[in-house]
């Protein structure tokens, strides 16, 4: 553990504790905390940057400082059958919890800075339920490892890297039995995070009543 806590910008004590208990989010957003204070936290966030920097819709929402209200469970249930909007506040309801985290103190995100890299941190965490829909997962250990393995393809993010990595440690000692489908999965999702368009930009919130379907196209990922 010493060594570890010699690691500039990283909470050992904090990943360990979620890799041991993945349902605890306030470790993995302390680790976060550990990131965002990194001395070396320019050369961390390098491929992150770029991805953000060349994906011209992303800049776009930055600019324009595109933040919509979160919309209530109920008004995401109120959109047509098999909608984004609908099957997002299906997926929600089913978790017992609200787009806007509700109740967790996810305020690392929005304490950052504002700039290209502080703005998709605030986009990852407003869209990282919706992403759980359109990539059809639920709210599972592996599910969250999918989706940080499917976010780690599309734009190399430090954060989702160290979630991958809990993964394997949280799977290798508490559930060994999920080791083959743990590597199915993240392989699977890493793979189609790097062939599926760049969520980065994508205006979700302007798409609740567009057909899941139709969203799925546009991203790319027809086969989830």
């Amino acid at each position: 553990m010493n060594m570890l806590q010699a690691v500039p910008g990283f909470n050992a004590e904090s990943f360990l504790k979620f890799a041991a208990n993945p349902s605890e989010t306030s470790y993995i957003l302390d680790v976060q905390k550990g990131l965002v204070n990194a001395p070396n936290r320019k050369e961390l966030i390098q491929h992150t940057y770029k991805a953000a920097m060349s994906d011209p819709e992303f800049v776009a929402l930055f600019n324009e400082k595109y933040i919509p209200r979160f919309p209530t469970n109920a008004e995401l249930l109120a959109f047509p059958e098999g909608s984004l909007g609908r099957e997002t506040g299906l997926h929600l309801e089913r978790c017992g919890i609200q787009l806007d985290f509700s109740g967790i103190d996810v305020s690392v995100f929005y304490n950052m800075e504002m700039n290209i890299i502080g703005y998709l941190n605030v986009r990852g965490i407003r869209t990282h339920d919706i992403y759980h829909t359109v990539l059809g997962l639920g709210v599972t250990p592996i599910d969250e490892y999918a989706l940080a393995s499917f976010t780690l393809a599309q734009y190399a993010s430090p954060y989702h890297m160290l979630l991958v990595a809990s993964g394997y440690i949280h799977t290798t000692f508490h559930a060994p039995q999920d080791i083959p489908k743990f590597l199915t999965e993240t392989h699977r999702f890493y793979e189609l995070g790097r062939n599926a368009k760049s969520f980065l930009g994508f205006r979700y919130e302007d798409h609740f009543g567009t057909p899941l379907s139709e969203v799925r196209a546009m991203l790319g990922v027809q086969e989830v």
